[in-house]
């Protein structure tokens, strides 16, 4: 089944709704949110995910029906130091249309808007016990450069997550030493 790809807008908030709160219902591990904080949130802090500034982007993956079916975001650092990297986030994918490279294809989209914003570098993390999506980015050419152990308690259980980092252009050469 064919998917199409685009940033989501204002008209997709009914449906972006839905599936976060599916999202954090299935996967609790996986996000910083909970169901009742992500309820509480007015339209317009949501709207600001999809592009409420420099580099701020998400992007939805919809069936032939018109269904929004997965998520990945992507905002940019805004500091003078930090603009040269942007972080990926919120990446889901509903359990009927995984396995199908859903995921994969919203990966590279956001990797191609990184290079056209003109980034350094992308940032994520992960659960360590999601293989699959460390899997996705390991292939994408993500490595991973830390733990950050018990990044998230849910329900008495802590989970680490795995920082990853995907170099999209080379750093300057360290200055010689005088």
């Amino acid at each position: 089944m064919p998917y199409a790809i685009r940033q989501l807008s204002a008209p997709d908030l009914p449906q972006y709704r839905e599936l976060r709160l599916q999202a954090l219902m299935e996967c609790p591990q996986a996000f910083g949110a909970t169901p009742r904080t992500e309820q509480a949130l007015e339209d317009a802090q949501i709207l600001h995910r999809f592009g409420g500034g420099p580099g701020q982007i998400m992007w939805g993956g919809f069936d032939e029906a018109g269904k929004l079916c997965a998520t990945l975001g992507m905002y940019r650092d805004t500091g003078e130091k930090t603009r040269h990297k942007g972080h990926l986030f919120a990446m889901y994918v509903a359990p009927h249309t995984r396995g199908q490279g859903l995921a994969r294809r919203l990966l590279e989209t956001a990797i191609e808007h990184a290079r056209w914003l003109n980034l350094h570098q992308l940032m994520l993390g992960s659960n360590a016990n999601n293989h699959s999506a460390l899997h996705l980015y390991e292939q994408a050419g993500f490595q991973s450069y830390g733990l950050e152990p018990a990044a998230l308690l849910v329900e008495g259980q802590f989970f680490d997550e795995v920082l990853m980092v995907l170099q999209l252009k080379q750093r300057n050469p360290a200055p010689a030493a005088q």
